[in-house]
């Protein structure tokens, strides 16, 4: 039988959050971790637009009590904000046993974050990097304790192919222009897709590395990522023309189909059976290992993301 959100095991006691969970399938994310038990922060940066998402889940589901999720401050475009919900979170809970990067953004102007930072990667990347160092001490003493099961899930995109060449992740530039397009074509369609390629790219190195590194440690924490496939959301269709939107929406997935594969990589128990076969992988449906492009499996890029990315953060004061 094919893996659904009734394969998602009993989650009663463990805490989780999500990113960008008051929409699309981020909503849908939070609404089944919950109804299996979970308790669950949504960050979102509109308090009103979060407690809206929220009161639609309890309205809905009245089996789910209404302390069972709650709404964290969180503005993915601001490290300093960034660093403060990590704070605020950290000083909430006394553990943290999923924490799922889904907030995504797609950018048709070329704008910066205040720090200097192109938005794409600024949101989809910079601030989930600093998320997740920062909620590192708690995930790894989550992880410490008895029969735990830990992990760190970040949603990419096979647009990780879009990126381009030239961008190594070398320099704080690949950041601040990761599209490596001329100021005249800024706007242009390719350089949204450069743009946004490169960020699903760098979601994929970020999950390699850390994963890595927590190996390295001896750190019992798993980490994917994921792609949820062509999914019928604001953000699912950030890329495309206006013009095609309409259409696209009625050949893609729905939110709630399109958030199963986050979901297995944050719930199934497959993957802490066997963590091997799971860990720094990406998926491209629940179960299903995509090995990807070249670029995203070289380790080489992925140190060199990891020390330009601290880089940035330093240099912005984080």
């Amino acid at each position: 039988m094919a893996w659904n959100e009734s394969s998602i095991p009993d989650l009663a006691g463990k805490v989780m959050l999500v990113t960008g969970g008051n929409s699309g399938i981020g909503f849908e994310t939070v609404k089944q971790l919950a109804l299996h038990g979970a308790k669950v922060y949504v960050g979102a940066r509109s308090e009103s637009r979060a407690k809206q998402a929220i009161d639609s889940i309890l309205s809905e589901h009245h089996s789910i009590p209404k302390e069972r999720i709650i709404w964290l401050p969180l503005d993915l475009s601001s490290l300093s904000n960034v660093i403060e919900a990590a704070k605020l979170f950290s000083s909430t809970e006394n553990r943290l046993d999923v924490l799922i990067n889904n907030a995504g953004i797609a950018t048709e102007d070329f704008t910066t974050t205040k720090e200097g930072f192109e938005q794409t990667i600024a949101v989809n990347h910079l601030g989930h990097f600093a998320l997740t160092t920062r909620l590192l001490p708690l995930l790894k003493s989550t992880a410490a304790e008895p029969k735990s099961d830990v992990r760190v899930v970040t949603v990419s995109s096979r647009a990780e192919k879009f990126a381009p060449d030239g961008n190594t992740f070398t320099t704080l530039k690949d950041l601040k222009d990761p599209g490596a397009t001329s100021p005249s074509d800024y706007t242009s369609r390719k350089a949204v897709f450069k743009r946004y390629g490169t960020s699903k790219l760098a979601n994929i190195l970020f999950t390699r590395e850390l994963q890595n590194r927590l190996t390295q440690e001896g750190a019992n924490v798993i980490a994917l990522t994921l792609d949820p496939g062509p999914v019928a959301t604001d953000s699912g269709m950030g890329i495309f023309p206006n013009l095609v939107k309409p259409v696209l929406k009625m050949v893609m997935k729905s939110p709630a189909k399109g958030a199963l594969t986050q979901l297995y990589c944050a719930t199934a128990t497959e993957v802490v059976k066997e963590p091997e076969r799971y860990k720094g992988q990406l998926l491209n449906g629940p179960g299903k290992i995509d090995p990807a492009s070249e670029k995203s499996r070289s380790k080489k890029l992925a140190r060199s993301l990891w020390q330009i990315t601290a880089k940035a953060l330093e240099g912005a004061g984080i």
